[in-house]
């Protein structure tokens, strides 16, 4: 009688083989789920700065007097990110709400000048320097990041 099915060598090889494809798919994967997160953040801050923005702007059209602070120490608090420090912006307020969608900076230090928002934001994947024509540029090592 003859017997069918695979010896321990053939299914030892390919353990070994399923192995080493895990081994080389592993990091590329790794690699395109973190540069997926970095991307999202980036766009978060895109989309924060825009965003800051335009609210400035629009306050800028209701209230003639407003004047626009800066964000010049580093806030962690979320609730704080959702607003702009002002001053002659409304009814006795201090601030502009910031309404946007997306995931907060845990971080930020802004400044505004000459309509254009400029600065650094830091989130859990990155951190950026925004520049006054708009772009990003990813920071390293930069002490506002750590």
């Amino acid at each position: 009688m003859k017997k069918q099915g695979f010896t321990l060598i053939e299914l030892l090889a390919v353990i070994v083989i399923l192995a080493v494809i895990a081994l080389i798919a592993t990091p590329l994967i790794t690699n395109t789920i973190n540069n997926a997160r970095k991307n999202a953040d980036r766009e978060s801050a895109r989309s924060y700065v825009s965003t800051v923005e335009e609210k400035i702007t629009e306050a800028m059209l209701e209230y003639p007097n407003l004047v626009v602070g800066n964000r010049t120490n580093a806030v962690t608090a979320d609730a704080d990110l959702r607003s702009w420090p002002c001053t002659n912006c409304g009814t006795g307020n201090t601030t502009l709400p910031i309404d946007f969608k997306g995931t907060a900076p845990q971080k930020a230090q802004l400044t505004w000048t000459d309509g254009k928002i400029t600065g650094k934001l830091k989130y859990t994947n990155g951190c950026w320097s925004i520049s006054a024509d708009g772009s990003m540029t990813e920071l390293t090592s930069d002490a506002f990041c750590n």
